[in-house]
């Protein structure tokens, strides 16, 4: 319950009936306790714009969400300035203070003209306080937590928050020559059209030995070693092409970034990736000799994150699988470098991976509150046996004990937020109830087939059709076209209707206790709302335990 504190002249549209039943009160000022929808109610006829709405939301939001993640909020985006020097940091806060200060005291000429990003990608923590309050104490800083992708790939999100023309990417713990970002400053000044990936030498701990580029040659477990062209020997001597480099420092033109694939995970298999992807946009990777840096490479306490065999490796398969590469070098080079017992089971698991039809989304998530780690289990199992657990992401629901659906609707407009910021195409969301049928994958396969060559919003796997039958989509046998269909348990999502959700579907806890007064689930907003604009695989292949009495076909019971 709250306690409400107004006077006559506070404007809130609601004093008149409060004093009339609380007489006692006087004239100047009332106080009374009211339960939540009460205060619900009331906001339906106060102006979203009031101070009584904004305290009154406030107050709710945090009754409906009692626990709200301590994860620090992102920054407001800057000014746009010419270069966004960008640094993603996994619990490595001495990485962050040393580099961003090192830029303060030994470059402060490209202050005006630069700033800096840090991207968190473990917010919850705890180097995430402390990274959050040096936008209080460094001028140009902004703060971005991202943990819906752990690994290097998540630098991709560095080009998708930056609000200047260039972007800089660079490791944590890298550290710049003397005038090396002051050159590259007027670099940029010279080439504002330029669509090539800019790189420079790296600098060896005795800061002279120098590595121009990487030969794209197999070693070690890495697409790439090491090299030195003797171009590279002055500063001042012209740029010139490479074949690929390390990522240690990387930037183009932000206009001209082509994305990392969604599918990437952990460390490795970016290098060499990147560039052919530059290339084939008709640019090139260039080495300009001035723009020298060194890399802490050494990690004597262990790195905080926690780099695998089973990450790297399919990270290579996946992304030259992108590309159309051959894959056999690949894995030839892993089973002679880990040994065959222990890399072909991995590579073979990729290889499943890749061919199966859930690889075609950009992204797949599964919604599981915290407290229900055991219905993760479950629903993990029921993944691994459609060959799917690799590709699901976990997404910690939004949990709303006094209402479930405001959770639920937060938490599919969350991932589609998440979506529409990572630049995906699409998106698959689960509820952790979902069950399938035994032949998901060949239904799957067929339904996809047709779907790729249409225009398309949302996809059902399965949902409650109310006794209904639905006629199939227009020149299709394996997408059915569903009116009035219900239940989120198994849901595609395309980006032509991210804005249109977002725009529709409140941010706020209260704004959407308030929105489904009128809607009454996101399932019934898409029902009615959406309606016409989705599609149904043919046959369905996903359902939940509570509406198996309405489903005519067998589902695999064995993992509920």
């Amino acid at each position: 319950r709250f306690l409400l504190r107004c006077s006559p002249d506070s404007k809130c549209g609601i004093n008149r009936n409060l004093m009339n039943s609380h007489p006692e009160s006087g004239s100047t000022k009332v106080s009374v306790e009211i339960d939540p929808d009460q205060l619900l109610d009331m906001l339906t006829q106060v102006e979203k714009s009031s101070p009584f709405y904004a305290q009154a939301s406030r107050s709710l939001d945090a009754y409906l969400v009692p626990d709200s993640r301590r994860i620090p909020a992102s920054a407001a985006v800057a000014p746009n300035k010419l270069l966004t020097i960008g640094m993603a940091t996994f619990n490595d806060y001495d990485g962050v203070y040393f580099s961003v200060q090192a830029l303060r005291l030994y470059h402060p000429e490209v202050a005006e003209r630069t700033e800096i990003l840090v991207l968190d990608n473990f917010p919850e923590g705890p180097a995430a306080a402390a990274l959050k309050r040096l936008e209080q104490h460094v001028q140009g800083y902004r703060y971005v937590p991202a943990n819906s992708v752990r690994g290097t790939a998540v630098r991709d999100m560095i080009f998708r928050e930056s609000n200047s023309d260039f972007v800089l990417c660079m490791d944590c713990h890298v550290l710049f020559a003397p005038g090396s970002l002051a050159a590259f400053l007027d670099y940029l000044e010279a080439h504002r059209d330029s669509n090539d990936l800019l790189q420079g030498p790296l600098l060896s701990d005795d800061l002279t030995t120098l590595s121009t580029h990487f030969d794209p040659v197999w070693s070690a477990g890495m697409w790439g070693v090491w090299s030195y062209d003797n171009r590279g020997a002055e500063p001042s001597s012209p740029p010139f092409e490479i074949p690929m480099q390390g990522l240690g420092v990387f930037a183009c033109r932000r206009a001209a970034w082509p994305g990392f694939n969604p599918r990437l995970r952990g460390f490795g298999g970016e290098e060499g990736y990147i560039h052919e992807k530059f290339r084939r946009a008709g640019a090139r990777t260039l080495c300009l000799p001035f723009l020298r840096w060194t890399h802490r490479f050494e990690r004597p306490l262990g790195p905080a994150y926690d780099p695998s065999w089973e990450d790297r490796i399919r990270n290579y398969l996946i992304a030259f699988d992108e590309l159309g590469f051959d894959l056999s070098p690949a894995i030839q080079h892993f089973e002679e470098f880990v040994g065959v017992p222990a890399a072909r089971p991995i590579l073979e698991a990729v290889q499943r991976e890749i061919a199966n039809p859930f690889h075609y989304f950009d992204a797949i998530y599964c919604i599981n509150l915290d407290s229900a780690r055991d219905r993760w289990d479950a629903v993990s199992k029921r993944f691994e046996k459609l060959g799917i657990h690799g590709l699901v992401r976990r997404f910690p629901a939004v949990q709303t004990p006094s209402n479930h659906h405001i959770g639920c609707a937060l938490s599919h407009r969350d991932i589609i937020a998440k979506a529409k910021k990572e630049g995906l195409r699409n998106v698959l969301v689960f509820e952790d109830d979902v069950i399938f049928t035994a032949d998901a994958l060949d239904v799957m396969g067929k339904s996809l087939e047709e779907l790729v060559r249409r225009e398309w919003w949302i996809l059902y796997l399965g949902g409650h059709a109310w006794g209904k039958t639905f006629e199939n989509a227009a020149g299709c046998q394996y997408l059915g076209a569903p009116h009035g269909l219900t239940c989120t348990h198994a849901v595609a999502y395309n980006q032509a209707v991210y804005e249109r959700i977002l725009t529709d579907v409140p941010d706020s806890p209260t704004g959407v206790a308030l929105w489904l007064k009128k809607q009454a689930g996101i399932d019934q907003y898409y029902a009615v709302e959406l309606d016409g604009f989705g599609l149904l695989t043919n046959p369905v292949v996903a359902s939940q335990e509570s509406i198996l009495s309405q489903e005519s076909r067998a589902f695999d019971l064995d993992l509920i």
